[in-house]
């Protein structure tokens, strides 16, 4: 590091990965968090380790936050308070701290009213008499402290005494003094009595101010290092200092300069009655109920940590995980006030993080420049010049033709293209369009919500209507759609830091992702994907979120959208072609891939006590698919196969599709009910989930082996399950009583109020009332979630994202840990689907048809990742991603 003092003997090395860490702190230092309660973070040493590396890393890291001769940039405001210089515990401590907050200001002044108001008063003495002639040296020593610090009231204060000797006499001297002096200090008074630093009364749990000031003054019954003493100081600093970096206004010569956040290091908290053990401490009583941004607190320790520093919990072993885990609780805030980071035992022995932080200049903040003031003062005037231009009179700037509307209806009798809800029409009339109609609907409105200043667009690309006599089952992306927009309401409703609002356009694709991307077959068809690169610019949008369906048509459309620079995140899609070596660089799902469903989907069948039941040794499955859907059906299928054999499972096949005119299901209904009687077996259903009622209403209507003898069932297992069967298992159960339904799914409600399901359920009930929530709609809520979260995430470093800065964002940075209603989300470089994905099996029972739990396995919402399901028993090991089958 430059300029940096080398220890007295021996300097400890710097810990494996301590460069990761270093550079997720400067990260944080220059740019802030949104999170409210950011933790103190105390570093200790693995067994194992030297115990001096904490302290050292702490000493050197001031050394990045100091002021470097020939660099145009000043550092983040920042504050050593160490055992070594001082003396007098909390109060020594946080003077220090006030003090060098303000000297290493790197631009514009840093006033602490609050808290130069607080620290007055453990000096101030308080009178004799009643209440107010108790209070009144308080406030007079106030007031002469507030003269120091406001020039004009001093200035004031000057001219008023000058004029009284040399100019005016009598009343008249009277009557300017009392205006320029007397007026002032009563305003003063009458502040601190009835408004002023109310939350100061309220941690005294007296009435005003002054009332709590006579607690806490120099004869006050509070003694100066009391820990209510120590609280009302790092408040009051607190309170300034988020004043001091609250958002500027673009009128502001300071906007571009508070972007930084105040930190302060302690180099050793293991005196217990050191200075900055008692800061620390103060710290975590006050941060535990209290906003803490904009301040760091950084401290090192040799012994026993404090008690109440909660451990990180990161893996230590992976080269990103003690820094991602830093960087999650920095930005997203935390629970506990003070964490414990543990540094790994091992240290850098080759000098590589050495020479990484020495080469890594992260932590700048912008210093004071005369034109400063040019952005203020121009931009009023380019506004009037502007209104000016337009109110010209308009026949020397004709109005443009407005656009043709981008819904257009195509051969099949569906509408395909994009609208913001009121641009264009994409339902078709009538009760067939009557759900996307209503959708529209609610897009538009919440898209009027959002006021003409900065927003980003995301657009919702999936199939969303059907063919004429086609199959009457509702698309599955009208109710991920739901999703989305009870997410859009929530973001936009939401108070955040770095907020960004949210718009939403619905691109319709047809039946099949038939319209979605241009096809050499009919070049002159509508290409939604091409509408939506159109539009980019105009409509500012960020991604394209939604998919739906595994196709090489919808596959095709996310490559227009690559080459033309647009991330997409997908949901609903599986197929392992979306997810392969070809897939398009811009791509990521959140869903898990075939290649994780199927061998979860072998093992249940083969180990459930539930299966069991209803079958008959090592179950037979009877696999239905639709041979003509190779991106989707056809690979799961293969991949469900080759699992179940290594499970020692036998399989028969049955084709089933879902265009229409291939195989009906009256022709297949009685071969399928026949294979799985004789066998004693399982019906394996791997084809669209659209096609599925059909199946099993011809079934019901046949006879023979399809109607089972009184008191049994057919067992089937899906992997793509109809909405309302999820929705409404009861009539469900009722409506095919021959049939015991298990599905896969990608959460499961629990009881836990705080699993991020729960949550998504109550603010998916906010926009749709008593329409019920499931996995499909959870996962449209995480897409425009994630995205929202990467662009928000963007903010601090760039004011105008573009979608190439959200792709770089995903792949340098990525999403870790991200709470989704859909299950605990990474997406990164070398993720392009979250790992170890949480999937469920449920089972819907006869005769009640009451879903149940059976299989739970991936990272679930309390972020464990199990390593068995069941219920003992009957308890088996979950199975891994089959990952070089998935990407092949």
């Amino acid at each position: 590091m430059p300029h940096s003092p080398v220890p007295e003997g021996s300097p400890p090395l710097y810990p494996k990965w301590a460069d990761r860490l270093i550079r997720q702190l400067d990260t944080f230092a220059a740019t802030r968090s949104r999170a409210d309660k950011v933790p103190a973070l105390v570093l200790a040493r693995q067994d194992g380790g030297d115990v001096r590396a904490p302290a050292f890393i702490v000493r050197e890291y001031q050394h990045r936050l100091s002021w470097r001769r020939g660099n145009p940039h000043f550092t983040v405001p920042y504050a050593v308070v160490d055992d070594e210089e001082l003396r007098g515990g909390f109060l020594a401590a946080v003077d220090r701290v006030a003090l060098r907050f303000q000297l290493t200001m790197p631009s514009g002044r840093l006033r602490l009213p609050a808290f130069h108001t607080c620290r007055a008063v453990l000096d101030s003495e308080r009178g004799v008499g009643d209440v107010q002639s108790q209070q009144q040296p308080i406030l007079d020593g106030l007031y002469a402290a507030l003269l120091e610090r406001r020039r004009p009231l001093r200035a004031g204060a000057r001219v008023a005494d000058f004029m009284g000797q040399h100019l005016l006499t009598g009343w008249l001297q009277g009557i300017v003094a009392a205006l320029i002096v007397g007026l002032p200090k009563f305003c003063y008074r009458f502040h601190l009595r009835h408004w002023g630093l109310r939350w100061v009364a309220d941690e005294a749990n007296t009435a005003c101010f002054l009332d709590a000031a006579l607690s806490f003054c120099r004869d006050g019954e509070l003694d100066r290092e009391d820990p209510r003493v120590r609280r009302i100081l790092l408040r009051a600093l607190l309170t300034d200092l988020r004043k001091a970096t609250r958002r500027r206004s673009w009128l502001s010569h300071l906007w571009a300069r508070r972007r930084w956040s105040f930190v302060v290091l302690i180099p050793a908290i293991d005196d217990t009655d050191g200075p900055g053990r008692a800061f620390l401490g103060a710290f975590e009583e006050l941060a535990g109920d209290q906003p803490v941004k904009p301040l760091l607190v950084l401290a090192a320790c040799t012994g026993p940590p404090p008690d109440y520093a909660v451990p990180l919990g990161a893996d230590r072993d992976r080269p990103n995980g003690l820094a991602d885990q830093v960087f999650t609780f920095l930005n997203e805030g935390s629970d506990e006030p003070v964490r414990l980071v543990t540094l790994p035992a091992e240290d850098d022995t080759d000098g590589t993080a050495k020479t990484k932080i020495d080469t890594h200049w992260g932590v700048t903040g912008r210093r004071d420049h005369p034109l400063d003031w040019l952005r203020p003062a121009a931009l009023p005037l380019m506004a009037a010049a502007t209104a000016g231009v337009f109110l010209l009179p308009q026949y020397l700037w004709p109005a443009a033709a407005p656009e043709p509307a981008s819904c257009v209806t195509v051969r099949t009798g569906e509408r395909v293209g994009v609208t913001d809800g009121r641009q264009c029409e994409l339902a078709v009339a009538g009760e067939r369009g009557r759900e996307l109609r209503d959708l529209e609907d609610q897009v538009a409105k919440e898209n009027a919500l959002i006021p003409d200043g900065r927003y980003r667009t995301l657009v919702f690309l999936a199939p969303l209507s059907l063919q004429n006599g086609v199959y009457d089952d509702p698309p599955v992306g009208l109710q991920i759609l739901r999703g989305v927009i009870a997410q859009q309401h929530k973001l936009n409703a939401g108070v955040r830091q770095n907020k960004m609002p949210i718009r939403l356009l619905i691109a319709n694709t047809g039946q099949y992702f038939a319209y979605g991307a241009r096809t050499a077959a009919a070049p002159t068809d509508p290409d939604v994907a091409q509408m939506i690169i159109r539009r980019q610019q105009q409509d500012r949008i960020a991604a394209v979120i939604g998919i739906t369906q595994s196709r090489t048509q919808s596959l095709d459309a996310v490559r227009e959208l690559d080459q033309a620079g647009i991330p997409v995140v997908a949901n609903g899609v599986s197929g392992s072609i979306m997810v392969g070596p070809d897939s398009p660089e811009r791509y990521f799902q959140i869903s898990a891939p075939n290649g994780r469903i199927a061998p979860i989907l072998a093992t249940f069948i083969r180990r459930s006590p539930e299966v069991s039941a209803l079958t008959r040794g090592t179950p037979h499955a009877v696999v239905v698919y639709d041979p003509t859907d190779t991106a989707f059906s056809t690979d799961l299928k293969n991949l469900f196969v080759a699992s179940y054999r290594r499970e020692g499972g036998s399989t028969d096949e049955v084709k089933y599709s879902e265009k229409p005119g291939a195989t009906t299901p009256e022709n297949i209904a009685n071969d399928v009910c026949a294979k799985a009687a004789a066998t004693h077996g399982i019906v394996v259903y791997l084809a669209r989930s659209g096609v599925l009622p059909s199946l099993l209403n011809a079934m019901r209507g046949a006879g023979g082996p399809c109607q089972p003898p009184q008191g049994t069932t057919i067992p089937m297992i899906t992997e793509s399950t109809p909405i309302d069967f999820q929705l409404h298992p009861q009539q469900t159960a009722r409506a095919y009583p021959y049939m015991t339904l298990f599905y896969e799914t990608t959460n499961a409600p629990t009881p836990d109020s705080r699993d991020p399901y729960a949550q998504f359920a109550q603010d998916f009930a906010t926009v749709f009332g008593g329409r019920s929530a499931d996995a499909d709609a959870g996962g449209g809520f995480d897409t425009a979630g994630v995205v929202s979260k990467v662009i928000e995430d963007l903010l601090p470093a760039t004011p105008n994202p573009q979608p190439n800065d959200v792709y770089l964002w995903l792949t340098a940075h990525g999403v870790s840990q991200y709470p989704g209603a859909s299950g605990v989300l990474q997406l990164d470089r070398t993720n392009k689907y979250p790992p170890d994905k949480a999937v469920y099996v449920r089972e819907i029972a006869q005769p009640g048809g009451d879903p149940t739990t059976l299989l739970s396995c991936g990272i679930l919402p309390d972020r464990e990742n199990p390593v068995n399901w069941g219920t003992p028993p009957h308890v088996f090991p979950c199975p891994k991603d089959d990952t070089a089958t998935a990407t092949r």
